[in-house]
């Protein structure tokens, strides 16, 4: 299954802010846990725009949820409100790109695979545009400790399974060490930009790019020799729960040597993002099938295709208010050499006018799944083709 790096702008939709030992809530213990001995199931894994969707049923109604290893598991304020859950925490939590953002906890049991996962605490928040046309839920990270989770794109399937030699691609895969600290239980692995800058990133299915570098492991990378390049752009990083992230002037970077703890992926892009941790996103799924086992703290990357990490870009990103409008370029992109700017109206792709509906919004993402685009605004009309530009 091939990825095509598609800029739409929802993330990570909510980050749980640390919770310390005076602060634990009861819910954290209480669930989610399944009465199965012992796990094995099987979900097909659908892919629109770098994103994962699985069919989850939550109050016996079957649902899209994204997978998202970044986030806990969430629910849309509309729909928790529609099956009747009630609230029984309010937390704040922080959005992709740091925003505060107020959320209720409910409780539901959730259907996975014909497992029912009791008590999960779910996250409920106002989804944005993007995310409401895309999908009614986020299965998030608290769900990992329960089973060894294995991501195999190439057969379109999601495992779980208790019995961790079961799985296959484990048998000729690299073992790396996988770190827990606690709820809720985002799988962080180690990660090294150069022999003297090493760090830690958080895996995470909900970023759709190889690597996005954090603040501090830019400047530890930079510092030792770890960064090849840096190019600009300017516009906004995308959506989240908290709103449209701020415009202002972004970095793309060229590691030189990037690796997932002594597995090498070398020269890579990354976005240089406004917060911490770094995060190692969907992209890398293209190359490995992946399996997170919390009981054992290890990770298992099994390559079934080589890199390169570098992939062929159009350079710029699209948001979805009242108009589908141009939110990012990067500089030398096909886009900004075709005079593409933050704040255009793309009135239509391949002739077909856009639109902010749901399935205008869906229209658009498949037309940009192509290797070229006619993209029209005003005044202007270009062909614009991807290409390596940085």
């Amino acid at each position: 299954m091939k990825f095509n790096k598609l800029f739409f702008g929802f993330g990570i939709l909510v980050t749980s802010m640390p919770l310390t030992a005076n602060d634990k809530p009861k819910w954290v213990d209480e669930g989610p846990y399944v009465t199965d001995v012992s796990l094995s199931l099987e979900l097909p894994l659908e892919v629109i725009g770098n994103k994962l969707f699985v069919e989850v049923e939550i109050a016996g109604k079957p649902k899209r949820f994204l997978f998202d290893t970044g986030s806990p598991s969430m629910i849309s304020s509309k729909l928790a409100k529609e099956l009747k859950l009630k609230v029984i925490d309010k937390r704040q939590s922080k959005d992709s790109h740091g925003a505060i953002v107020d959320t209720n906890i409910v409780q539901s049991d959730l259907n996975i695979g014909g497992t029912t996962f009791y008590k999960t605490p779910i996250f409920t928040a106002d989804f944005p545009k993007v995310p409401q046309c895309l999908f009614d839920g986020v299965l998030g990270s608290e769900i990992l400790p329960l089973c060894a989770w294995q991501i195999d794109l190439p057969n379109s399937v999601l495992r779980c399974n208790s019995n961790l030699a079961s799985l296959k691609q484990i048998k000729n895969a690299k073992k790396i060490p996988l770190y827990n600290f606690g709820y809720p239980h985002s799988p962080i692995l180690d990660i090294q930009f150069s022999e003297k800058a090493v760090s830690k990133a958080l895996f995470d299915t909900g970023s759709p790019d190889y690597i996005t570098i954090s603040p501090p492991d830019f400047e530890g990378a930079k510092r030792n020799d770890g960064i090849k390049a840096v190019t600009l752009g300017f516009g906004s990083l995308g959506g989240s729960i908290g709103g449209l992230a701020e415009q202002k002037k972004q970095h793309l970077v060229k590691l030189a040597n990037f690796a997932v703890k002594d597995i090498p992926l070398g020269a890579v892009n990354a976005t240089l993002r406004e917060s911490s941790p770094s995060l190692i996103g969907t992209s890398i799924l293209e190359h490995f099938v992946v399996t997170l086992d919390t009981k054992s703290s290890s990770a298992y990357f099994s390559e079934y295709k080589k890199g390169e990490y570098i992939r062929p870009s159009y350079g710029f990103s699209l948001s979805f208010d009242e108009q589908v409008l141009v939110s990012l370029v990067w500089d030398n992109s096909p886009a900004q050499k075709a005079g593409l700017s933050v704040g255009q109206h793309v009135t239509s792709i391949n002739g077909k006018p856009t639109e902010t509906s749901c399935e205008g919004i869906r229209d658009v993402m498949k037309a940009m799944e192509s290797d070229s685009i006619q993209l029209e605004w005003k005044d202007d009309s270009k062909k614009i083709t991807r290409a390596k530009f940085f």
